[in-house]
């Protein structure tokens, strides 16, 4: 079944190239928040400029982490400042975090993703000594169901192209020697994301239904936007929100009304309540991935690495799931 986008946002197009706010670190006395280092999705484990010429990145959860190491290729060394295993909107690294970024040459995040992420951008402000490169610069934010001004533009394929371009425009300005590499990179990478953007149509052009209960924070509200997938959620925007009676109640009836039998969740979150839904609705749990979390290993998904991109993320979790949940098997 082909269902029609409910916003003219599909029609977009890509930028090009994007300005990049590019500033630095102010002289700070908070000291490193932990062993960031020592994460799989660090770079190279140091944060000085490597012998071969290498720039170090500090990016602020694991889709830019993965955006930035595509872009940047052999000369750049990229850190998700997020650890393996912690859900990157929730993840609360404490003021430390902040010398972490300012060792590094450029840091990488997206606007009112994390407030984390914005105070250590501004405190930046004011210092050349490092690049800071906000991915979400240019991409506009809408009011979704989930909440006014949704950020989650990295689960729309084609947006992520434009923050890919971001992330290529800051790098040629950091390493301006390197920028033709930097621009060639992206454009293949957002050829990859293309074609994720296409195999997605293909599923929504398949199936049979276009509504999914997700039983856990909602941040899938711009595959709505641009595919036309309704989306419910009875616990909004924050993985730390719970579910009122009334709020399950009325995701039941919405299950109900609509012949649902798979109830889908994050799997950076606990799954308690997408379990009793789909206990109470004889229903089965799907795992999705917001590209929020790095896992070492999960029950739903098999050979799950912390080295997995965004490709990875949407081509072995997400479109299984969805494949099933909206019916475009062809079972």
């Amino acid at each position: 079944m082909t269902t029609d986008p409910k916003s003219d946002r599909s029609n977009r197009s890509r930028l090009t190239r994007r300005s990049v706010l590019a500033t630095g670190v102010g002289a700070l006395a908070a000291s490193a928040a932990g062993c960031l280092d020592e994460d799989p999705q660090s770079g190279n484990g140091d944060d000085d400029d490597s012998d071969d010429g290498e720039y170090t990145v500090t990016a602020g959860m694991p889709a830019l982490w993965d955006f930035a190491r595509q872009v940047g290729g052999d000369h750049i060394a990229v850190t998700d400042l997020v650890p393996t295993g912690e859900h990157g909107h929730d993840y609360d690294p404490g003021t430390g975090i902040v010398q972490e970024i300012e060792d590094a040459d450029a840091f990488v995040y997206m606007r009112d993703f994390a407030s984390w992420q914005d105070d250590a951008a501004a405190e930046l402000e004011d210092d050349e000594s490092v690049t800071v490169i906000d991915a979400s610069e240019g991409i506009e934010f809408f009011d979704s169901e989930a909440e006014d001004d949704d950020e989650h533009w990295w689960m729309d394929p084609v947006e992520c192209q434009n923050g890919v371009d971001n992330i290529a425009a800051g790098f040629a300005e950091l390493d301006p020697d390197h920028e033709t590499e930097y621009e060639d990179n992206a454009a293949a990478f957002n050829e990859e994301l293309e074609e994720i953007h296409e195999e997605f149509e293909d599923i929504v052009d398949r199936a049979e239904l276009n509504q999914i209960v997700i039983a856990t924070h909602d941040s899938f509200q711009w595959w709505n936007d641009r595919y036309g997938v309704d989306i419910d959620s009875p616990i909004g925007i924050s993985p730390d929100n719970e579910a009122s009676a009334q709020e399950i109640e009325e995701i039941e009836g919405v299950i109900d009304e609509h012949g649902i039998e798979h109830i889908l969740y994050d799997i950076g979150e606990p799954r308690h309540l997408a379990e009793s839904l789909a206990e109470e609705t004889e229903a089965e749990v799907l795992p999705l991935s917001p590209v929020e979390t790095q896992l070492e290993e999960h029950p739903q998904v098999d050979d799950i690495d912390p080295e997995w991109g965004y490709v990875d993320h949407m081509r072995e979790i997400n479109f299984p799931s969805l494949e099933i949940a909206l019916d475009a098997t062809g079972d």
